[in-house]
């Protein structure tokens, strides 16, 4: 793996947010304690246009592997969970706002978000393409997206690999760079606020590609039936993903650590991933306890 971090969404905006909402002390299983939004529940901000990882069902009720993993992980804390959902592109100022104790919403630990939240590690993936079934704009390399248009949700990684900007990537790496340097038209980036609306560029036609989160895109091609397909041989970069908890409750981001590692040693983490088809992004104990590097 590449030392630029791969993929996923990236919340543009890192503002200082000032804790404005009211917050209860909870005492911590070990004696110490942490502040939650409401007393007796995890509250948890994520982007729910995100499936399988996170989505709204036909209840409007949030679903998908990152929902039950945050609900066991409230579960093993005494706590019931609640779901708020956020977009991503302002994730990080709401959980610095109060809206919400942490985020489980398929972030990548990248330097920048490091800078404003911790982040546990707890999940990886890497950045794929989605096309329509046959393929029929003949996307079969980085170079074939070149003068073309390629859809990806507003501040994600994906979007930032194409363009060259966020952290991790510049005009040096991006893939519009690539272009560039071999003398081809720039490729067009359309974003859209929701991942859900990127796809639905794709199947309209105005866009070759979804770029975008490689569960996320097999989750797309299974649930299209014959409508769509996975480019071989096109996934990027795989990068980790993890809960952001703020920087003065590490109270409370060692309890969601604890339980998530407990989670991995009785094998129920696997369980929930391997719910969604997603278990090839499972992490181990040895990954959740490593500290990622600001």
């Amino acid at each position: 793996m590449r030392v630029i971090p791969s993929r996923f969404r990236f919340a543009g905006v890192f503002a200082a947010a000032a804790l404005v909402a009211a917050t209860v002390l909870i005492a911590g299983c070990s004696g110490s304690s942490y502040s939650l939004v409401k007393s007796g529940t995890l509250t948890v901000c994520s982007d729910t246009s995100y499936p399988p990882q996170e989505s709204l069902d036909s209840s409007n009720k949030a679903v998908g592997s990152d929902i039950d993993l945050g609900a066991e992980i409230a579960k093993r804390m005494n706590l019931t969970l609640a779901v708020k959902s956020t977009v991503f592109d302002s994730i990080i100022p709401a959980l610095q706002g109060s809206s919400c104790d942490i985020i489980i919403s398929a972030q990548t630990i990248t330097k920048d978000r490091l800078a404003a939240v911790d982040m546990i590690p707890y999940f990886a993936a890497g950045q794929s393409f989605v096309v329509l079934k046959g393929n029929p704009n003949k996307v079969n390399s980085i170079d074939d997206l070149c003068g073309k248009a390629v859809a990806a949700e507003k501040g994600t990684i994906e979007a930032d690999h194409i363009a060259g900007t966020g952290s991790g990537y510049d005009n040096t790496n991006s893939l519009d760079a690539n272009c560039k340097t071999k003398g081809k038209a720039a490729i067009t980036l359309q974003v859209f606020d929701a991942d859900t609306s990127a796809l639905a560029a794709m199947q309209a036609g105005t866009v070759v590609a979804h770029f975008t989160d490689e569960p996320v895109a097999g989750y797309e091609v299974v649930q299209g039936g014959s409508k769509f397909e996975l480019v071989p041989a096109m996934t990027l970069e795989r990068g980790a993903e993890g809960i952001s908890v703020l920087k003065t409750n590490n109270s409370l981001r060692d309890a969601v650590k604890k339980a998530l590692l407990d989670m991995i040693g009785d094998g129920t983490y696997t369980k929930i991933l391997t719910t969604w088809g997603v278990q090839s992004g499972a992490v181990t104990a040895a990954d959740v306890n490593a500290t990622p590097a600001p």
